[in-house]
């Protein structure tokens, strides 16, 4: 064949197969079909979080790497394929909400490509079959709910751990209560739910988004509801003993608080943050905007991200709460006397129990 005719029927495969592939370098997943437009869609009827979950052991099973972003639900993959060799990819859960039914919403899974020229073209359409299929075949076996939604709307699914439902604590008896920014979002109120089972709106009085913190106001509640004292200044040891307070995956396994204990394992954060520690406590989505306590029963930290990678395990992220400081000023609320006593986690777990709350996020 002469060059010119190859060169000629080079350009149509290539074309073809851009047709075939998707010309998109972005392929949205509902089930085992990839679409841009459809009027009816088949999506997970789960939390953000779960959808997270899962997204990683389908991606886990269909890819040679699978790793995902601290602080986000990004599913980062690498993948060999036939057409474009070598493939990046980042797979994250996509919300999909009803525009007939406000209170219907789902997830999907949105693939993009991280290249350049033919790869970034052709590589989103491969990835997003491989990958469907191992998500047709989780779900089908560990029989994930699923529904139909008609006349559907997408927003990006963000934020650290779960922003489904989380965990806030009292500061101030004025009923000043502290949580995560990416628990508060961009609402202007929440509801937080008592530990005797009433629930309250909470306005957001002021956010950090930088530190990821966030200042709540609800109506003053009775003494039995103590504040907890927060540590505004001084930085605690890698090694020290620390406790977890707040609510793993908010309501779906309950709404009583729960404690889980662990260590400082580093004085930086994430990168060598300087205004977080490391912990292996056991922390999950809804513990997100938690206390973190020492022995004193005092707290050092608040809740704010996990990493999660399929070789590693128990690697949390906390924010200093000397980052509150600033906070605290602006709002004026006035730091607590220093505790010098020493308590056991029972104790602690007594003292404070009426102090955490969970929060609901609509």
């Amino acid at each position: 064949m002469p060059y010119r005719y190859r060169s000629v029927f080079l350009c149509m495969t290539l074309a073809l197969l851009t047709l075939i592939c998707g010309c998109s370098n972005r392929q949205f997943i509902s089930g085992t079909r990839t679409y841009q437009s459809r009027n009816c869609i088949n999506v997970l009827d789960v939390s953000e979080n779960e959808a997270w979950k899962i997204g990683i052991a389908a991606a886990s099973n269909a890819f040679d790497k699978v790793s995902a972003t601290p602080g986000t639900n990004q599913i980062h993959i690498n993948h060999y394929g036939i057409i474009a060799g070598q493939a990046r990819a980042t797979i994250e859960p996509v919300e999909m909400r009803s525009k007939s039914n406000k209170h219907a919403s789902g997830f999907v899974y949105d693939v993009y490509a991280k290249g350049a020229g033919l790869n970034r073209t052709l590589m989103p359409g491969y990835v997003a079959k491989d990958f469907a299929k191992e998500l047709e075949s989780y779900i089908a076996i560990q029989k994930v709910r699923r529904k139909v939604l008609c006349g559907f709307e997408k927003s990006m699914v963000q934020g650290s751990l779960s922003r489904s439902s989380g965990t806030c604590w009292l500061v101030d008896s004025r009923g000043y209560l502290v949580t995560c920014e990416h628990v508060a979002g961009n609402k202007k109120t929440l509801e937080v739910i008592l530990p005797d089972g009433t629930t309250h709106p909470a306005a957001v009085v002021i956010t950090d988004k930088a530190n990821d913190l966030a200042i709540l106001k609800i109506n003053p509640l009775p003494e039995k509801y103590r504040p907890i004292p927060v540590a505004l200044s001084g930085i605690s040891n890698t090694g020290e003993k620390i406790y977890v307070l707040g609510f793993p995956e908010g309501e779906r396994i309950g709404n009583a608080l729960k404690m889980s204990d662990g260590i400082i394992s580093s004085n930086l954060g994430f990168k060598n943050n300087i205004t977080e520690y490391q912990v292996n406590a056991s922390i999950n989505g809804g513990n997100s905007g938690g206390p973190v306590l020492d022995a004193h029963g005092k707290a050092i930290g608040v809740v704010s991200a996990k990493l999660v990678s399929l070789e590693l395990e128990g690697i949390g992220y906390i924010k200093k709460s000397t980052a509150l400081a600033l906070l605290f000023a602006q709002v004026g609320i006035s730091p607590m006397p220093t505790i010098t006593e020493e308590f056991s986690s029972e104790e602690i777990y007594s003292q404070y129990r009426n102090s955490v709350f969970l929060i609901k996020r609509y």
